[in-house]
């Protein structure tokens, strides 16, 4: 057979294979663009710790597990891991600042760096799902009534959630999207309320969760019990915008109140070379620790005093 003749043919049966496959991939394309909304972009590719050597074994550790649970709670977009570095980071920081601006003796030095890092941890991850349940329970009102209208429209529960994820900013968009996205992949609705409720700190979402789930599994006028709770938790929220701004100075107080102490002290001890040196005698050590212990009572009285329940 003449040669021009067998290249010219595998040329065309390369070129209809080539074509096949192309049209074949385009359909590909298609599929994966329809499915793409269904999954979690992140999903695919968990970000790995930015600390190599030790990072992902300490992620997966159990120690990680609640520090995990309290950054998403904060939306704080860090790996425990992370987390646990900055943490040491600036406890290196504040023994260096101690020894050589304050010129503290090591063992003070070193557990005032520790109890200062550790309470500012809590205050910082605190203040973060706070802010970020308060923002989560400014639109809890809106999505009663959004919810309550689309059962009144007819639509399910799911394609509420839908509109929901759609017509809200974060945090509660973003949340419902995903919520939607799982229930399309099969996870029960129970399952996926539950998750939305461990991801924040708020009683008036655990109200909302509690309410959606029994009507769900009993039937009922969703509809109608939506409408009335939205109507409740806006009350809810102007009464404890009133308490908190009537209880803010004495919160301010009970916070200050054992930072002041320690501060003075600290200054004291810049201007005057040893002047914290007499707390490492027995007499010290003993005011020391009873004057750590008034200031934990007094901040705890007032906490008690300033928390009131609505």
């Amino acid at each position: 057979m003449n040669p021009i003749t067998l290249a010219g043919g595998a040329t065309f049966f390369s070129l209809f294979i080539a074509i096949y496959y192309f049209i074949m991939y385009k359909n590909a394309e298609k599929t994966h663009k329809k499915v793409e909304p269904w999954f979690d972009a992140t999903d695919g590719k968990e970000r790995k710790s930015s600390i190599i050597l030790i990072g992902d074994k300490y992620d997966k550790s159990e120690l990680a597990e609640e520090l995990q649970k309290k950054l998403i709670q904060a939306d704080i977009q860090l790996k425990p891991s992370e987390y646990m570095g900055i943490l040491i980071f600036l406890f290196g920081a504040f023994i260096f600042t101690g020894h050589f601006l304050f010129k503290l003796i090591f063992i003070i030095n070193i557990t005032l760096a520790y109890f200062v890092i550790w309470f500012g941890s809590k205050i910082f991850l605190r203040s973060r799902q706070n802010k970020l349940t308060e923002q989560l329970n400014r639109q809890l009102p809106e999505i009663c009534r959004m919810m309550s209208n689309t059962m009144k429209a007819g639509l399910t529960i799911p394609q509420g959630f839908e509109m929901v994820g759609k017509e809200l900013k974060a945090p509660a968009g973003p949340e419902f999207r995903g919520m939607v996205q799982q229930l399309r992949l099969g996870t029960s609705f129970e399952e996926v309320m539950q998750q939305l409720r461990e991801r924040f700190v708020s009683k008036e979402l655990n109200i909302f969760v509690s309410t959606v789930v029994i009507q769900h599994r009993v039937g009922g006028n969703l509809a109608e019990v939506l409408s009335i709770m939205a109507d409740t938790l806006e009350e809810r929220a102007r009464v404890n915008k009133e308490v908190d701004t009537v209880t803010a100075e004495a919160k301010f107080v009970a916070l200050i109140l054992p930072i002041m102490p320690l501060m003075m002290a600290l200054m004291m001890n810049l201007f005057i070379d040893g002047f914290l040196n007499p707390l490492f005698t027995k007499w010290g050590i003993i005011l020391f620790v009873l004057f750590l212990g008034m200031q934990f009572l007094a901040y705890i009285i007032i906490r008690k005093i300033t928390t009131i329940r609505v």
